[in-house]
């Protein structure tokens, strides 16, 4: 006997118990088509319909109002809802009550039947398993190139002490302690004779520390020691020739040897590698080798599931693919250049600037579009608490005299330099996070309330090159519009009606010519691209956001600025276009919802035509992950929940 969980409610207790027999599996429905003369049909399609599952429920000694009332959460849910029978509360079904529960024959009876409908059929896994594409980050002393990356270091000492704990090795008050480095002996071809390899080692405290081999009758030394006296880790590296005299046992192990008799030597991250050079420690997400191009993903359950893939780029690309079971998912443009060397990104304005530090209310700027007229700039803005960030909110408090038009306050920001000491920015992103409207329950909207918050970039000129509105201009219905402006002309406009308000977030993102306008809202996000080859080398130098009243027309409960920023990239572009993606980008695809976003904005733009969403079959498969020729690969991580019949 179990009790039920459905939704958010707990259902039973020790007097009302449930039994499921869990049903049968659900019934397959093929469909058939005569083809020609030929005898016999040909299979079209074949799929698994909606399954019942039938829970029995047994009580003594309850009330019929208690027994109502436990009940009664399972009969009102609009929509399937997660339904967990905590005999195995390892797993849950997406159900909704089928039929009807006959309460006076079960509370007669003291015993009844409620039969569950489960739409797709299949039992869920109530833990997800996740998998990535980083073996080596849990590696903490032996990832060393062009050896067994997966082997254990061996560590011995003639006498005194030698620990090892989390891969460093401290070795205290022996005459020879060595960390031999681990040579696969499968994978060993690039070891010949005469060739230059370099071991380095991070070591600290006091002895002597050297480099050798072994031959296979011991371990001889093959460089002079070093000598070490510090309290922090310094990086040694020592650079020999491979004799074939070091061939004698197959191929040779390579040591760090650490001699201290009278103290105590502290060594780790020991690494071999071929050349002359040492390069630094790896692991190291700034490698090119520390992601791999393949993931194993291991379903043990027994339909398939979407799987959730998250990948964050760790240099600029031009496309991403992911193959999985015979189906892809690519984004991007595979036949974009890597062109130019790009700098990296820089944030000028990392949050929201104290009001101090705006030019208030110059009418010099055109703060709203046009078309809406000349906004009178006036009024003055203070940041007030706000229960949703501990930066408060920047609203008005004051809007200045009733011109029975627009008008209200205006905050205009004039971008600092950059490390190098120049201003402006030809490809940037202003992002901005705002809101307006009722937002709770407790203030209901006022249909006859109405503002707008408008961010505005300017070039040097002060002329407004692309503005995003957030708008609630409507004295008979509480709607709203969110409206993107490009060099003075309105490129998009979507309206969104009887809404009680909304906070938003949103980007102008300007890369040369091409101009990039992204909000996120209760849409789940947009993002749209256009192109102004006028502004292709206009530098962005002031950002604007007004608050505009319109007469003396009530104004939103919610109305303000919650955040914003501005990031520099210092990209030369010339004639060349920029990467579609930039190192830090996080692409998520969720092949549940086949919802694709890039760093949280919904964006289809780039997708190819042909994409799938991924599914994992019954047992291991492997997501493989391409980019363009010239990028590092990604940190790719994967997240399925398993199901079953």
């Amino acid at each position: 006997m179990a009790n039920l969980i459905f939704g958010d409610h707990k259902i039973g207790s020790s007097s009302l118990q449930f039994s499921a027999a869990r049903g049968v599996f659900s019934e397959v429905e093929n469909t058939t088509q005569s083809v020609g003369a030929s005898d016999g049909e040909m299979l079209v399609r074949s799929h698994l319909k909606s399954r019942i599952i039938p829970v029995t429920y047994d009580f003594v000694a309850l009330s019929r109002r208690e027994f109502e009332r436990q009940l009664a959460p399972l009969l009102y849910s609009t929509d399937v809802q997660k339904l967990i029978i905590d005999d195995r509360p390892d797993e849950f079904w997406y159900a909704k009550v089928d039929g009807k529960i006959d309460m006076d024959r079960a509370y007669f009876l003291g015993t009844g039947t409620i039969n569950f409908l489960v739409p797709d059929g299949i039992a869920h896994s109530v833990a997800t398993k996740t998998f990535d594409n980083m073996p080596y980050k849990d590696l903490s002393n032996n990832l060393l190139h062009n050896t067994g990356d997966d082997w254990n270091p061996v560590i011995w000492s003639t006498d005194g002490t030698t620990t090892t704990h989390d891969g460093i090795t401290t070795a205290t008050n022996t005459s020879k302690s060595v960390i031999q480095t681990v040579v696969d002996p499968n994978d060993s071809s690039w070891l010949t004779s005469g060739a230059t390899v370099t071991i380095s080692v991070d070591v600290k405290g006091q002895g002597n520390i050297g480099f050798g081999y072994f031959t296979g009758s011991g371990w001889e030394d093959d460089s002079p020691t070093q000598q070490v006296d510090s309290d922090e880790y310094i990086r040694l590296y020592f650079t020999r020739t491979i004799n074939s005299v070091h061939f004698d046992a197959g191929n040779p192990n390579f040591a760090v040897d650490a001699f201290c008799p009278t103290s105590t030597l502290t060594f780790r991250h020991v690494k071999l590698e071929i050349g002359t050079s040492a390069s630094p420690w790896s692991p190291n997400p700034a490698d090119a080798a520390y992601y791999t191009d393949t993931i194993t993903v291991k379903n043990s359950g027994t339909v398939p599931v979407p799987v959730k893939v998250t990948s964050q780029f760790s240099s600029d690309d031009g496309f991403l693919g992911l193959t999985l079971n015979g189906r892809y998912y690519q984004v991007g443009n595979t036949k974009e250049v890597n062109g130019k060397t790009y700098d990296d990104s820089q944030m000028l304005v990392k949050t929201r600037p104290t009001i101090d530090k705006y030019i208030l209310n110059d009418p010099s700027f055109a703060v709203i579009p046009a078309d809406q007229g000349v906004m009178t700039q006036t009024g003055t803005v203070t940041i007030n608490p706000d229960s949703t960030t501990y930066l408060g909110i920047t609203t008005p408090s004051d809007f200045g005299p009733n011109n029975y038009g627009p008008h209200g306050p205006s905050l205009i920001y004039k971008l600092p330099a950059d490390s190098n000491g120049e201003v402006g920015a030809v490809n940037c992103i202003l992002r901005m996070h705002a809101g307006l409207g009722a937002l709770s329950l407790d203030s209901p909207s006022d249909t006859r309330q109405v503002g707008q918050i408008c961010m505005t970039i300017y070039d040097k000129d002060k002329k407004a090159l692309a503005r995003i509105l957030y708008s609630d201009m409507s004295q008979t219905t509480s709607d709203f519009n969110v409206r993107f402006d490009l060099n003075e002309k309105k490129v998009r406009e979507e309206d969104f009606a009887n809404s009680p308000g909304f906070t938003g977030h949103c980007y102008i993102r300007k890369t040369g010519s091409q101009f990039i306008f992204a909000w996120g809202g209760e849409a789940g996000g947009t993002a749209q691209t256009y192109t102004c080859e006028e502004f292709a080398d206009t530098k962005v130098m002031y950002v604007s956001f007004s608050f505009l009243q319109w007469a003396d027309l009530p104004l939103p409960h919610y109305f303000g600025l919650i955040e914003w920023n501005f990031e520099k990239d210092y990209v030369d572009l010339y004639k060349d276009l920029p990467n579609y993606f930039k190192a830090g980008d996080v692409v998520t695809l969720d092949s549940s919802t086949n919802l694709l976003k890039i760093n949280q904005y919904t964006d289809w733009d780039r997708v190819d035509i042909g994409s799938q969403p991924l599914l994992a079959p019954p047992g291991q498969s492997t997501l493989g992950i391409v980019v363009s020729p010239w990028a590092n690969l990604p940190a790719v991580s994967t997240e399925l929940r398993e199901g079953w019949l």
